[in-house]
């Protein structure tokens, strides 16, 4: 067994381990009427305290991405706020999914939270059958083309099978 080196003693037992640590901040995010305006609400806390002049980015999040509804800088008592998009429908669920990600200070900027609020506009409801070739009420147009298309290719080949039967009969004689 080795004897273990002085230096890793003394990593072992000094504060450093404290140092090496840094604490994360902390988003907590509410929805809230303010001069008649619905607003989404952000408040940044490092080990309890607000944090003044961070960068928040607000986004709602879609199908194909993240759609940005707005930036703000947290005052000092570590709040932003960002107007409640009411013209968005909502997730199939009902619910607008709000991200709140930290753009400056750079140590921090991988910060985000994300929480869902209903929406002002409920989403429509899924057609169980949708109008689609498979579905039982397949669209009219569609069929039509489909058969237009198909007894063009039968019409070929009957066409096609009467030339050799014209030309065998003519051969016979």
């Amino acid at each position: 067994m080795k004897p273990i080196p002085f230096i890793t003693w003394v990593l072992l037992l000094s504060p450093w381990q404290a140092f090496a640590q840094t604490s994360r901040p902390a988003i907590a995010v509410t929805i809230d009427v303010e001069d008649g305006k619905k607003m989404v609400h952000a408040l940044v806390t490092l080990n309890g305290k607000p944090i003044e002049n961070v960068n928040l980015q607000y986004f709602v999040q879609r199908t194909f991405g993240n759609l940005p509804i707005g930036q703000d800088t947290t005052l000092d008592d570590g709040t932003s706020a960002v107007a409640f998009p009411t013209d968005l429908p909502g997730a199939p669920d009902g619910m607008l999914h709000v991200i709140v990600r930290i753009a400056t200070p750079p140590q921090y900027s991988s910060i985000s939270l994300s929480a869902a609020f209903p929406a002002d506009i409920q989403p429509a409801p899924a057609d169980a059958f949708p109008r689609a070739l498979w579905a039982p009420n397949a669209p009219l147009a569609l069929m039509l083309s489909i058969f237009v298309l198909l007894a063009g290719v039968w019409l070929s080949y009957l066409f096609v099978v009467s030339r050799i039967l014209a030309i065998r009969s003519a051969g016979q004689q």
